[in-house]
């Protein structure tokens, strides 16, 4: 694997902004998408070792890319941001549940810090490169 990818899909950049540093010290590319086709197709065209999904007040857009790719790609991580703060924990578990069920590894709603967003990750990303290295290795 030359350059493991992380697909970022958002209508503002924050999530792309947060990980950039990380991604050019690791040698990461950051593909970022503000359009459900253009992310479709970066989904259908390489293999990402991650998806970063924002997950804004519309939602049909991003569930239904969520949906598209646990059904290509289901061994993809996916991480899916809250951008919305919801009041209660019963929204919280419904649109967490929600998320799970569509193939969502974990979902993170605000305050979203710079930390925690480059910690998680950095350790979804070199448990998805070992384990695609681990595959290559036992293909040869």
């Amino acid at each position: 694997m030359r350059h493991p990818q992380i697909v970022v899909y958002e209508t503002d950049g924050y999530l792309a902004a947060q990980v950039g540093d990380l991604a050019r010290e690791n040698g990461w590319i950051v593909r970022e998408s503000r359009r459900p086709e253009t992310c479709a197709a970066f989904l259908s065209e390489a293999r990402p070792a991650l998806l970063l999904l924002k997950l804004e007040r519309q939602l049909i857009d991003e569930l239904t890319l969520l949906a598209h790719l646990n059904a290509t790609v289901p061994d993809c991580p996916v991480i899916a941001f809250s951008d919305v703060k919801l009041e209660n924990a019963a929204q919280r578990t419904n649109l967490a549940g929600l998320v799970y069920d569509l193939g969502a590894r974990y979902i993170m709603f605000p305050p979203l810090t710079r930390h925690v967003i480059e910690d998680i990750v950095t350790g979804l990303m070199e448990a998805t490169i070992q384990r695609l290295q681990l595959i290559c290795s036992t293909i040869s």
